[in-house]
């Protein structure tokens, strides 16, 4: 219970401290998109490069590889009840697509990743990916083809290339080649993996300042949610968490398998979901709200799981 305080208040001094700067002007919305851009593309990548072959043998990951079939199953099972719920409660038809996309994907990497390592260590980075596997490939499957079909524009598309652009990210491909790594047991040389180190350790504190900045950036006076904003909210902090503990419990998996995907379940809707919508023409606004308010949420909802999990 101790480690669990400390670590969720580690996390709250970091976001705490975006916050701030932001406030006093020393961040700013450029300054919130680099830092995204930093962690997405390096500091991320260059950890998991490490990390994988430092935390991890060939017989650990073989022995997790059924998390993949956990957070495809927890995905799509929470997918299908997010149809249902739209179809009771009558979400108007050209806004079910981003409403399924919302209820049922997680910002699992760069929410998700750092708060993970925050909790549980860096262990837990490898288990992050596993689920992330899952959310991106459904996403840029499934929830896109239905975000698509609602659209008035659904004549617009993303090409082959784009979509595999997307989903082999440059987070996947470090983290395939980390996997390629300790199956080929080969050991990279000492100043590449101090080097890549400390950069890696990087991806924690400013994807912390980036939520600090995107907190500052909402005007709560504005927020009016209705029905389907609820439904949203039970569905990403409540249904999905809840999925995800039923679908662990049909299998033998390592107790920190369980709380990253518990915590990975818990997570803020997906970025993704907001750049699909605006693609396509569908309430693009009102996915991009959802996505920085669900993010704010998190920072109260993920201390109450974290404490339950640790």
């Amino acid at each position: 219970m101790i480690n669990g305080i400390n670590s969720v208040l580690t996390i709250f001094i970091m976001i705490g401290t975006g916050f701030i700067l932001a406030r006093r002007g020393f961040f700013t919305k450029e300054t919130s998109k680099l830092f995204s851009q930093l962690v997405i593309k390096i500091s991320l990548p260059l950890m998991m490069v490490v990390s994988i072959p430092m935390r991890f043998s060939k017989e650990k990951l073989i022995s997790s590889s059924s998390g993949i079939i956990v957070a495809f199953m927890s995905i799509i099972i929470t997918y299908i009840l997010a149809i249902i719920i739209a179809r009771i409660f009558k979400v108007e038809k050209n806004k079910r697509g981003v409403f399924y996309a919302m209820f049922a994907f997680s910002n699992s990497i760069f929410i998700g990743l750092p708060i993970n390592v925050s909790l549980f260590g860096e262990e837990s980075a490898t288990y992050v990916f596993l689920f992330y596997l899952a959310n991106t490939s459904l996403f840029w499957t499934l929830a896109v083809y239905n975000i698509r079909k609602t659209s008035s524009e659904s004549d617009k598309k993303f090409s082959k290339l784009e979509s595999i652009k997307k989903i082999f990210s440059p987070p996947l491909l470090s983290f395939i080649l980390g996997l390629i790594l300790v199956f080929l047991e080969i050991e990279l040389p000492t100043f590449i993996v101090s080097s890549f180190r400390y950069i890696g350790n990087l991806t924690t504190p400013l994807s912390m300042f980036f939520i600090g900045i995107v907190i500052y950036s909402i005007d709560f006076r504005d927020i009016k949610l209705d029905l389907p904003s609820y439904l949203i909210l039970g569905g990403r902090f409540i249904i999905a968490p809840f999925i995800m503990f039923l679908c662990l419990k049909l299998f033998q998996l390592p107790n920190i398998l369980h709380n990253v995907f518990i915590v990975e379940a818990t997570m803020p809707i997906i970025t993704q979901a907001a750049l699909v919508s605006e693609f396509y023409g569908v309430n693009s606004e009102y996915v991009s709200f959802m996505v920085g308010f669900t993010t704010v949420l998190s920072i109260l909802v993920i201390p109450i799981y974290s404490l339950i999990l640790i």
